[in-house]
């Protein structure tokens, strides 16, 4: 009667035993569920479901600017901020003398979408290529007359932003950026001669893109139109008879400009929206 007891309880099946499944059959099976579910992918070791688990999976820059939020927690990155901005450029259509551009743009935004600043440029000339031509087949009439060119640049702006955005660069980063155009009113200091000379109400109109490559800190490439009315030249004229005249011809004119800009924003943390 013991040794039945005993076989009923404690013996231990083989595997192949047909008809017999006692408590370590039911081990064994078990094991080899499970090594076949590792097998088959099933279930995921110990060591690679706690990395998930705490890291997560790795996404691009792309995959997290298609899941992130495009309105909720939004930053302000322009309202309540203002911004120093270092500038150059060049200007594009003079006929004579072109210009090279320096000077600084500063702004303060009223809120995310309007803001109110002022540009100062000075002008640095260098000849185009018919200004070139002339001193070269005309040159006596080069060194009597002069050709104009800025000298300085200053408007009073406003500023709105209709558009702004996110984009990934190569797949790692996602920056914002935003699309403003601008309008303005001021007055440009032409230089050149005694002739030329002189100061002109400005009116300007632009439009620019701004990138914030961190949130303190953006370039902002423009492309502006600057009216106003000046002397392109000062012609020198003889009547024959030993007397000269100098003739200038002024018009009203569209000079464009390309600047690129470094904006440092202050405070350098921006705001949160809700």
């Amino acid at each position: 009667m013991t040794t039945q007891q005993h076989d009923a309880v404690g013996h231990v099946a083989p595997l192949g035993r047909p008809g017999t499944l006692g408590v370590g059959g039911s081990v064994g099976a078990a094991v080899l569920a499970v090594a076949l579910a590792g097998v088959f992918g099933g279930i995921m070791p110990i060591g690679e479901a706690g990395a998930a688990s705490i890291q997560g999976p790795r996404r691009s820059a792309l995959d997290r600017l298609e899941e992130g939020e495009a309105i909720r927690k939004r930053l302000m990155l322009r309202g309540g901020r203002f911004e120093v901005t270092p500038t150059f450029g060049f200007t594009l259509n003079d006929a004579f003398q072109r210009n090279l551009l320096l000077g600084a743009q500063l702004a303060y935004h009223l809120t995310d979408a309007w803001a109110i600043g002022a540009t100062v440029l000075g002008g640095v000339p260098f000849n185009s290529g018919l200004a070139d031509r002339i001193e070269d087949e005309r040159p006596e009439k080069s060194d009597a007359g002069a050709f104009s060119h800025v000298g300085l640049l200053g408007t009073l702006e406003v500023i709105y932003t209709p558009l702004v955005g996110k984009f990934a660069l190569f797949g790692r980063s996602v920056l914002n950026y935003d699309l403003h155009v601008l309008a303005g009113v001021g007055a440009t200091l032409v230089s050149g001669s005694t002739d030329v000379d002189g100061a002109t109400p400005t009116g300007s109109v632009g439009v620019g893109l701004r990138t914030f490559v961190t949130d303190g800190m953006a370039v902002n490439l423009e492309f502006r139109d600057y009216i106003y009315s000046s002397s392109l030249n000062a012609v020198v004229e003889s009547d024959g008879q030993g007397a000269t005249t100098t003739s200038t011809d002024s018009n009203i004119s569209n000079n464009f400009a390309v600047t690129v800009g470094f904006g440092f924003y202050f405070p350098q943390e921006p705001e949160i929206g809700n």
